[in-house]
């Protein structure tokens, strides 16, 4: 299934089954479903690392007049920042909440030139814990549950950790600008350049730390006392590689597979914490993590979150067997148009069937090539009017109006 712009009625089926399993997951593990405006605030999505300057060249902005003056707006780029505002205003006094969305971003594809709507679906736990890391978890737990409901070809996990990379960066000693320059590369995924630019700056030793970092990969909590040796006995460094071994203990003790990998990157730069991207095979599916510091710039104190946000487009690429699994059985019946009394024998034979859960739409002869195939037609018999069901070569009668639908639908093969 090729995934474009518009969604077309087999596209809307596989999105509902998808998004009705991603429901059903956040309701049973306590979360409630919001939904925020389109049009937010500029100034929300460009402070201080929020978005990264390769992803703030794909926003669509544009100025709110209000009478000479206006606000400058933007169709919304994220999901998470719309969130945590929204935290702000209602929740704050709680302290917690926990929240899914399912909603479009509106970003520009500069590579493709393209642009438009990308439909997400999300999570996001908000508010201070006793162990932060134990939020993550609890994150990452309803992200398995879900990806094992649609059974999705090749999923995987790839975890690393905001701090390693950023305490890595700071014991190159660069000044403070180089290490924006450094770490704007990182987020653009300028490995090269980033190789060379510490190469440049602090030598080939340096260089070949930031590649072995990069490179390394692991598949058990185990594995996080080999980062631990490339840290430069850097204590920030350390912590933050202690931090996704905690993580990564409990998802083991769970039964839950993943990988480590310390060279993911985020076009979001508010990840503090914990980060993961989710893969189908080769193809990134979705992504998240943990953000200490974005709430504090709506609520003013301190509060943490985690949470994550799936791609819908490709997920309906890849799992079109659950919209399958899910479909309503269609049925099409023929009647004349011209003979109003047919119509209305049609029509109560077709209210009985859908009462069943059924599909069913009328149809005249000339719509040869519509779908589904005609499985009956409604006709005139001797003793009344009649539905003439169709299974194949096979034919049958049945009084109308319908009584007892068993008969019929054993012979349509039909389960509603």
């Amino acid at each position: 299934m090729k995934i474009h712009g518009d969604w077309l009625p087999e596209e809307m089926r596989c999105f509902r089954a998808i998004e009705d399993i991603f429901r059903r997951t956040c309701l049973r593990h306590g979360y409630g479903e919001v939904r925020t405006p389109v049009i937010e605030k500029l100034h929300w999505f460009t402070g201080a690392g929020i978005l990264s300057p390769d992803l703030m060249h794909k926003v669509y902005t544009f100025l709110d007049w209000d009478g000479w003056s206006g606000e400058r707006v933007v169709l919304r780029p994220d999901n998470t920042v719309p969130v945590c505002r929204l935290f702000s205003e209602y929740y704050v006094r709680a302290g917690r909440a926990r929240l899914f969305y399912v909603e479009d971003v509106f970003r520009y594809d500069e590579e493709q030139k393209t642009g438009g709507r990308h439909c997400q679906m999300g999570v996001e736990l908000l508010g201070n814990f006793p162990s932060a890391h134990v939020r993550d978890v609890e994150v990452l737990v309803l992200l398995f549950d879900f990806l094992r409901e649609i059974n999705l070809p090749g999923a995987h996990l790839v975890l690393s950790h905001a701090g390693i990379l950023r305490a890595y960066l700071k014991t190159l000693k660069l000044s403070r600008e180089e290490e924006e320059d450094a770490f704007d590369l990182l987020m653009e995924g300028r490995m090269q350049e980033l190789r060379k630019f510490c190469a440049d700056r602090c030598g080939l030793s340096a260089s070949g730390g930031l590649s072995r970092l990069l490179e390394l990969r692991g598949a058990k909590a185990s594995f996080l006392a080999n980062l631990k040796s490339l840290g430069n006995a850097s204590p920030k460094f350390t912590a933050a590689v202690s931090e996704l071994g905690k993580i990564a203990h409990l998802l083991e003790t769970l039964g839950y597979s993943f990988e480590i990998n310390a060279g993911i990157r985020k076009d979001l730069t508010y990840y503090t914490g914990v980060m993961f991207d989710v893969y189908a095979g080769d193809v990134l599916v979705g992504g998240g993590g943990r953000y200490d510091n974005l709430l504090e710039k709506f609520t003013g104190g301190k509060v943490g979150g985690s949470g994550f946000s799936l791609y819908v487009e490709p997920l309906m690429e890849m799992v079109g067997d659950v919209a399958e699994a899910s479909a309503v059985p269609a049925i099409r019946l023929v009647v004349d148009f011209e003979r109003q009394d047919e119509v209305a024998e049609a029509l109560k034979a077709a209210g009985v069937l859908r009462k069943k859960g059924l599909s069913v739409a009328l149809s005249s002869k000339a719509d040869r090539g519509a779908a589904p195939p005609p499985m009956g037609k409604v006709g005139k018999g001797k003793d009344g009017y009649l539905l003439i069901a169709q299974s194949g070569r096979k034919r049958e009668k049945f009084p109308l109006p319908l009584k007892s639908l068993s008969s019929l639908l054993s012979f349509w093969g039909v389960k509603p």
